[in-house]
């Protein structure tokens, strides 16, 4: 999927229209959206040589007064159009995505710098996304609004235009679209002089949308041709290789966990001191729950839509001929069974999204969707520049290279650390304050720090939480209490027991 969005600010001059038909063929481009065409009669023979390719289709909004101009495109390799909406300042595109299968919706915006002119047109967006049973939907072009302050640079009376950002800012959660992080530049459009800059075009994505294509994001281009910059969606996945082990709460709902976790607890075998022990017994544990959870909880996705299936083939014959007694107590169990999954489904995206200030049970699936959504493309590593060339990198294997580098140099020791105590001089505590701390820590003490923790916190990337030490600790205690006081008494942990993730902050 790659879609290009530009307000071309008049289409006229040969160095505009080489520079897209570039970029069209270096980009992989499916679908064209251009803002402010200004031509008028803009003919399909155009959109070809355009593209440099015969099967292509178009849709066009014919300026007003030498002004606007917008104009969808696609290969019909990929994209299909089954019917549109044309007006002066949106085109929506409704059809099919080839490559996906599935009915897909694009709106190309071109909006006025008026308020209210802004605030009707988002009003007829939201009718038509409320009329319009598909929702894979996709928004794009020059909105003319920003989000918030940071979105603007240089322009007197950022503060003043609250309302505009506030109503703005209410479409997009109105139409249940989300604003994906950008690559690039931070800003869209620049006033000549370069003393002036705002984020005014933007890709809005449906959740529907990124279900299909989860790797999609927005990349803001260098600005050559107009006052804005391009926009170019893509997606791609990369593999950053095997995922890391999470423990999950719904497990101990489970009857038969304990006892499962405690047989295989008490068949490990492991010599070593009291932390290698903890660690492999833990890395053996983690294998034998993949395993049973694979045995005992299923995909329940499939799951759930298998007892779906039945009840309604059930319903279906109480329609026509009505049920017998077993038949009856048959769907009496498959709603029953539907119920837990239900359960355990919204437990599971309960704690995937990490929203602790929402009580478990409001059975708000779709905001925790949303949060998984959100939170994962907020957070996940788009790619590194590198310092040298200056070139931008995603591939997996080379931003791990670099980061590994870059990590290597920073943590090197050096001969001189040029750190000197000469000569100063330390406070002293006293003795009495000196046993208190270094005295072993007993029981309770270690217990207390425990149940202190949060129960979905995990202490380390081995993804166990204290939920289940806890849960657990009638068996666990034992090897619990003697890593610390192991610790205490030793003052080291063998390598390999305190691996940690790295985690990229951006500024």
């Amino acid at each position: 999927m790659s879609i290009l969005s530009l307000n071309v600010r008049g289409f006229g001059s040969a160095v505009k229209w080489r520079y897209v038909k570039e970029t069209i063929r270096k980009e992989g481009i499916k679908m064209l959206c251009l803002q402010e065409v200004r031509m008028n009669n803009f003919s399909l023979n155009l959109c070809c040589k355009l593209w440099g390719d015969n099967d292509i289709d178009f849709l066009y909004s014919e300026p007003s007064n030498g002004s606007g101009g917008i104009l969808i495109s696609w290969h019909k390799m990929f994209f299909q159009c089954n019917s549109n909406i044309i007006n002066r300042r949106f085109i929506v595109f409704s059809g099919w995505s080839k490559e996906k299968n599935i009915p897909v919706v694009v709106v190309n915006v071109y909006s006025s710098c008026i308020l209210h002119e802004k605030t009707q047109m988002w009003k007829e967006l939201l009718e038509i996304r409320q009329r319009d049973p598909c929702n894979s939907w996709c928004i794009l072009g020059d909105f003319n609004s920003i989000r918030n302050e940071r979105e603007r640079k240089g322009v007197n009376n950022v503060r003043g235009n609250k309302r505009e950002m506030q109503s703005f800012n209410n479409f997009i959660d109105n139409m249940e679209l989300v604003d994906i992080p950008c690559i690039g530049r931070k800003y869209t459009w620049y006033r000549p002089n370069g003393k002036a800059k705002s984020r005014l075009d933007r890709f809005l994505l449906s959740f529907e949308w990124l279900q299909h294509w989860p790797g999609s994001k927005q990349y803001i281009t260098k600005r050559q041709i107009s006052d804005h910059c391009a926009l170019v969606l893509k997606s791609n996945v990369a593999d950053w290789g095997p995922k890391p082990f999470r423990f999950l709460d719904i497990w101990q709902e489970n009857k038969e966990f304990e006892d499962f976790v405690r047989s295989k607890w008490d068949s490990y075998l492991v010599q070593g001191n009291e932390i290698l022990v903890l660690k492999e017994k833990l890395k053996m544990l983690k294998s034998d729950l993949k395993g049973w959870n694979k045995d005992v909880f299923g995909y329940t996705d499939k799951l759930k839509y298998e007892i779906l299936r039945k009840i309604q083939e059930l319903d279906s014959r109480d329609d026509e001929d009505g049920l017998d007694e077993n038949r009856i107590i048959e769907r009496r169990e498959l709603l029953s069974q539907l119920q837990v999954i239900n359960e355990r489904n919204e437990s599971l995206l309960h704690q995937k999204s990490r929203a602790l200030w929402i009580k478990q049970g409001d059975s708000n699936s779709k905001f925790f969707h949303a949060s998984i959504k959100w939170r994962r493309m907020r957070n996940e590593i788009k790619g590194v520049n590198c310092n040298l060339s200056g070139n931008w990198m995603e591939e997996p294997n080379k931003v791990k290279e670099m980061v590994l580098d870059f990590y290597k140099k920073k943590m090197s020791a050096t001969e001189d650390i040029g750190v000197r105590l000469d000569n100063v001089v330390f406070k002293e505590i006293s003795e009495s304050k000196n046993r208190f701390l270094t005295d072993p820590f007993d029981d309770k003490e270690i217990k207390e720090a425990i149940w202190n923790c949060d129960s979905q916190k995990s202490p380390g990337p081995d993804g166990v939480t204290f939920s289940f030490i806890k849960n657990n600790w009638s068996f666990l205690e034992k090897d619990m209490l003697g890593v610390v006081k192991f610790f205490h008494k030793e003052g080291t942990i063998p390598k390999g027991c305190n691996a940690s993730f790295i985690t990229m902050i951006p500024k």
